[in-house]
């Protein structure tokens, strides 16, 4: 949050006090869909959420979410330098400004109990966001039963054993605890996670143009950081839960096989079910062809996954 107060005093300072921004930490405003009512009813003129909220109102901004799609953090950035402003583009057509794009970082199944195969994580009593259906779906994919809670439930469902695993970014889940009541890791990226700053457009239509165009200047630079330190602190926090005691575990190349074929039934199914867009889908794959194409071509290959 430093980064993006200072963001919010510089916007402050550059538009000479006509534009301020007040933060709510700590989802004392609710939950990603609480947010977005409010937004709705002009409680506030926008939020910090993930892209599950926007599912009914442009759903190819999930597109990232798709389950295994990237193996490492380069493909990301290949596609993510192509298809962010189709992302921003279409949000804005939904009636939303996106001040910017931050990752959180790739996701991984952590649990009380060992988990490397998709028979181990059949017998698992899986969490998985409250209201997140693209999540829901991808889990069900695996032949996965998901278990939905909301954010805070998620640590007192460890602690009382309605559930045992989640999926979730290193640096998600240090500042909320859950390595607390969890043993294992299972070294294998899951999903890639990132959440989206937004405001209203009706929010901005008061506003001179000069101070919007500094709004999303300044607010867009403070959001570049963020999602450059997040890169960052996802390796610390990975090296951290090493430190903590949990252990890694490596599924064998068959138990990756295995996942990475039921990832590709459950793209299909988002694509059938409307999820996301065969286009947008298309333009993913297609940008995903031309980066491995050119990581196929290098003479050194760091080993092990590179989506740490």
């Amino acid at each position: 949050m430093k980064v993006l107060r200072q963001a919010g005093a510089d916007v402050a300072a550059a538009t000479e006090g006509r534009v301020e921004i007040k933060y709510y930490p700590g989802g004392v405003r609710g939950d990603d869909q609480q947010v977005l009512r409010r937004i709705r009813v002009r409680q506030l003129d926008g939020g910090i959420v993930q892209t599950g909220v926007f599912s009914r109102l442009f759903t190819d901004v999930q597109i990232y979410n798709l389950p295994m799609v990237f193996e490492n953090l380069d493909e990301v950035d290949a596609v993510r330098e192509v298809v962010d402003p189709l992302l921003v583009a279409g949000l804005a057509e939904a009636g939303f400004v996106a001040l910017g794009i931050a990752e959180i970082g790739m996701a991984y199944a952590m649990s009380t109990k060992e988990v490397r195969s998709l028979a181990d994580a059949r017998r698992l009593k899986v969490w998985s966001p409250q209201g997140d259906r693209p999540a829901e779906r991808a889990l069900s994919a695996f032949r996965i039963k998901p278990i939905p809670l909301g954010l805070a439930e998620v640590l007192s469902g460890l602690q009382t054993d309605l559930i045992d695993t989640v999926a979730a970014p290193p640096v998600a889940v240090l500042p909320l605890s859950w390595h607390t009541k969890l043993r294992y890791v299972l070294d294998l990226p899951f999903m890639y996670i990132y959440s989206l700053v937004v405001v209203s457009d009706r929010s901005l239509r008061d506003i001179a143009e000069a101070d919007v165009v500094a709004l999303k200047r300044i607010m867009g630079a403070g959001i570049a950081e963020v999602d450059r330190l997040n890169r960052a602190d996802h390796s610390a926090a990975w090296q951290a839960l090493e430190k903590q005691g949990l252990e890694f575990l490596s599924p064998t190349e068959n138990e990756v096989a295995e996942w990475r074929s039921n990832a590709r039934l459950a793209t299909r199914l988002w694509i059938d079910e409307g999820i996301v867009s065969k286009g947008m889908h298309a333009t993913l794959t297609s940008v995903l062809d031309q980066a491995r194409s050119k990581q196929a071509v290098r003479t050194v290959l760091e080993p092990g996954f590179a989506g740490r």
